[in-house]
């Protein structure tokens, strides 16, 4: 059985060379790179496309995406632990001193297990310290609530901003209208400095 191709105009047709492919969709024509690979079930290999660009009476127009490497991400959370960061008051940091920043990171890793704050750093034991973890936890919830009248909960929605490195370049993950309309309400930037 002979196989049927699609007629296409002749400026589009005369960019279709061995090995790739065009689809039309709409008024608009697309050329794509294809090859196949086998699938374990199939009886024949599967034909993959790779897009290439949109065909144009004037030519092609090759996409200008790339192609990330997804074995190359690291993922971290952002927006909830930047928030307790900048909202951390002065007040409960003043009778730990020095162990401040320490107090902080051993609370850090009980509510924000992936935080960013925590990404190259070891792990902190908390028999290193004579302070009651759980008293310090609701002293700083309390005392963020009181001074910005925001509580844990409400900053919860900020665990789904990411940080991300990519290559050893740093992003932070888009940023919803809830988002940031809690972080303004708080008075603190989510974006990366």
């Amino acid at each position: 059985m002979p196989v049927t191709e699609k007629k296409y105009p002749e400026w589009v047709q005369q960019y279709r060379e061995r090995g790739t492919t065009i689809k039309k969709r709409g008024d608009s024509y697309y050329l794509y790179k294809r090859t196949s690979r086998r699938v374990p079930g199939k009886k024949y290999p599967q034909p993959v496309d790779t897009f290439i660009g949109v065909i144009t009476r004037d030519g092609v127009v090759a996409s200008e995406k790339k192609k990330v490497s997804l074995t190359d991400i690291e993922v971290y959370e952002y927006g909830f632990s930047r928030a307790l960061w900048e909202l951390c008051p002065e007040g409960w940091k003043k009778p730990l001193g020095d162990d401040w920043e320490d107090v902080f990171r051993v609370i850090l890793q009980t509510w924000s297990p992936n935080s960013y704050l925590l990404r190259s750093r070891e792990h902190i034991p908390t028999e290193r310290y004579h302070y009651n973890f759980p008293a310090q936890m609701a002293s700083l919830s309390r005392r963020i609530y009181k001074e910005s009248g925001i509580n844990l909960a409400e900053l919860e929605c900020l665990k789904q901003v990411y940080f991300l490195v990519i290559d050893k370049q740093e992003a932070i993950s888009r940023i919803n209208e809830q988002q940031k309309a809690l972080a303004e309400k708080a008075g603190i930037s989510l974006e990366l400095e």
